[in-house]
């Protein structure tokens, strides 16, 4: 019978790794597979999640078997994160973003959504913290329309860039250009260095 590789230890049940770890530091023990980091991120994300795919299914989802399945993911693909790409809450995020549109998807082919209005998306009942949904809603409303609606048609509204494009008839390289300067023009707005 061969003998298996011993197992490092975690770092966070040897108690290296507090509770207020940092996100990227719970990623990397979740990626050798650590379930007390696994529930720290858990507890950390969970609520933040329910809210987020709440706000974009608006009730047509079933939002916490979603967040069962992206929480599945992060425990399979956490190895995969990468901190050069983006943040570990980015990365949760889209991980989540993606569950949603592929639901979307499979249970039908690209559908009217109605009019995506910002006061819909971001009104403040489906997150925990109005705010900040009031700043970024008022960030938002800072933008140029040409750039404000392709952001909250991709990244609130569930759109495909594809989808998106073709909603608010442009180019998809056109659209990715918008995002990127709306992107670039948040940040300033937020403050963010």
């Amino acid at each position: 019978m061969p003998e298996s590789l011993p197992q490092p230890p975690s770092p966070v049940a040897n108690g290296s790794l507090p509770a207020d770890a940092a996100d990227g530091a719970l990623l990397q023990a979740v990626g050798t597979q650590d379930p007390e980091a696994f529930r720290l991120l858990y507890d950390r994300y969970a609520g933040r999640l329910l809210a987020y795919v709440q706000a974009m299914g608006r009730g047509r989802l079933p939002a916490e078997d979603l967040v069962q399945e992206v929480f599945v993911a992060v425990w399979r693909k956490a190895g995969q994160y990468r901190p050069a790409l983006g943040t570990p809450e980015a990365w949760i995020f889209t991980i989540t973003r993606n569950k949603v549109l592929d639901i979307w998807r499979s249970h039908s082919p690209v559908e009217d959504r109605g009019e995506l209005e910002l006061e819909t998306l971001m009104d403040g009942t489906s997150t925990p913290d109005p705010a900040v949904v009031a700043t970024i809603h008022k960030a938002l409303r800072g933008l140029p329309e040409d750039q404000r609606r392709p952001l909250v048609l991709a990244y609130f509204g569930g759109y495909t860039y594809e989808e998106a494009a073709g909603r608010l008839g442009v180019p998809v390289g056109t659209l990715k250009s918008r995002i990127r300067l709306a992107l670039g023009q948040l940040k300033g707005l937020l403050g963010d260095p």
